[in-house]
């Protein structure tokens, strides 16, 4: 079990409700209907972007702001099918399964049919099991840095491996098809994402296709936000990269 202090709660009290426990954390609200408010994600399996956009957020506010969520799952069949393969999502990834029950008094079963239901349990588990392995990952690392921008973020972090500091990046969805290249031809972990052996090597590769001055940032360790800023004054030579990190350093 993850000695992590966010949690994961299923409950089947909709948004409309009021969630007692959110008065008391930093929390996250995954509801189909006010997502469904925001995006169709009824149409998640046939349009990749459906899953970008969702996916982007529940990145940021879960795993960047470390936020804990709780997420509407009709428990009114608390042993169907989808529940033993949630339950055993949860018991493989080594998470705690919470549950929060009480009687909905805002809308029944005849509010949201069953064909609605069903796929809103498939969205979910396709959501957790891509943030549990998110997680799963961020606790064995040590996060530098969060670049940001209109299209959401992607995390900086070292970790040990063979007794050697690594470095490396993750990225929501959005960015995947663009960071592949950033990538390719260096060594990658188990999971797949790419290892430098430096800071510099890292952010020289980041270099090749992003436009990192037009990124906000923050980071955790001071003496690499000098070098980052340092690095990319070299690249860019702009006047405007030192206003640039004075107004990305007040979100430090």
């Amino acid at each position: 079990m993850k000695a992590s202090k966010q949690r994961i709660i299923l409950t089947e009290i909709l948004s409309e409700s009021k969630h007692s426990f959110l008065k008391y954390g930093n929390w996250y609200e995954l509801d189909p209907l006010l997502l469904f408010s925001k995006i169709d994600w009824t149409h998640y399996e046939e349009d990749v972007e459906v899953i970008n956009q969702v996916y982007s957020e529940v990145f940021d506010e879960i795993v960047v702001n470390k936020k804990s969520l709780v997420c509407y799952w009709p428990l009114e069949h608390l042993y169907d099918a989808e529940w033993f393969e949630l339950e055993k999502l949860f018991k493989d990834r080594g998470f705690e399964l919470e549950i929060h029950k009480k009687e909905n008094e805002y809308f029944g079963l005849n509010e949201l049919s069953r064909t609605i239901l069903k796929q809103w349990k498939g969205f979910i588990y396709f959501l957790l099991d891509a943030l549990m392995d998110d997680l799963s990952m961020n606790e064995q690392m040590d996060q530098i840095a969060t670049l940001s921008n209109e299209h959401g973020s992607i995390v900086l972090f070292r970790m040990e491996q063979n007794g050697a500091v690594r470095y490396s990046f993750a990225s929501v969805l959005d960015f995947f098809d663009q960071l592949q290249s950033v990538g390719s031809g260096v060594e990658e972990d188990s999971n797949g994402l790419p290892l430098f052996n430096s800071f510099i090597e890292m952010i020289e590769n980041l270099l090749v296709e992003l436009d990192l001055v037009s990124y906000k940032t923050q980071f955790s360790d001071k003496q690499l936000e000098k070098t980052y800023y340092n690095r990319i004054s070299k690249e860019f030579k702009t006047n405007n990269l030192i206003k640039n990190w004075l107004d990305t350093y007040s979100l430090n």
